[in-house]
């Protein structure tokens, strides 16, 4: 999609949903420096002046896209990991055709500027602390003793596939966002459900490796 292109312009959806959408496809193709409050109204299909009337400035309009786009994934995760949500293919394929865009904000946001980037990774990270927990009470994920550490690894996990999802495509051979992130599901649902490793020796030995007398870890 070119920048010349409107995001849904259809009269069912608010003005302000389009904009934030249209914020959200552009911050991830060109990042937020480059991304003109015109180019915005632009794709949204509006007035430069009422981005700002809704929004105040672009970076207000940018909060408004974190935000929505944090309490998304917020709420997928704890339905997900409470057994509210059980996918089948289609719905799995519309969600990630749906969250392609977002996957590609999440990779400018977290590495174009290093203060956005540390905002936004901890407050995923208090999320994953909280569907992580909830999964535990639900009965549908393993009880840990190391809660903080296992939602950082996880949570980092998930943002690699983000992150590094050019060199996924391409050791794929695919040049299909949505489907290397398809393709990678049903390894990495083998791994979460049923484990790597047939046995515990090479955990075992993490557990009881210490470092040597006077050396540092």
């Amino acid at each position: 999609m070119s920048s010349a292109q409107v995001v849904d312009p259809s009269p069912d959806r608010t003005a302000r949903a389009r904009i934030r959408d249209a914020a959200l496809h552009l911050f991830g193709e060109v990042g937020f420096r480059a991304t003109t409050v015109r180019a915005i109204a632009d794709r949204a299909g509006v007035s430069a002046p009422l981005v700002l009337h809704h929004f105040g400035s672009k970076e207000g309009l940018r909060q408004s896209v974190e935000e929505h786009l944090v309490t998304q994934i917020r709420e997928g995760k704890f339905a997900t990991m409470t057994g509210q949500l059980t996918p089948d293919e289609l719905s799995m394929r519309a969600n990630a055709e749906e969250f392609a865009p977002a996957m590609s904000y999440l990779a400018r946001a977290l590495t174009e500027d290093a203060e956005v980037g540390r905002h936004l990774y901890d407050r995923l990270y208090q999320d994953a602390l909280v569907y992580l927990q909830a999964g535990e009470d639900a009965g549908l994920i393993r009880p840990t003793g190391h809660p903080e550490a296992r939602a950082a690894a996880l949570l980092n996990a998930g943002l690699a596939q983000t992150l590094l999802r050019h060199h996924l495509e391409r050791v794929l051979g695919m040049d299909d966002q949505v489907e290397a992130m398809l393709a990678i599901g049903p390894p990495l649902l083998d791994l979460y459900t049923d484990g790597l490793f047939t046995d515990s020796r090479i955990r075992d030995a993490f557990s009881t490796a210490s470092p040597s007398e006077g050396t540092q870890p």
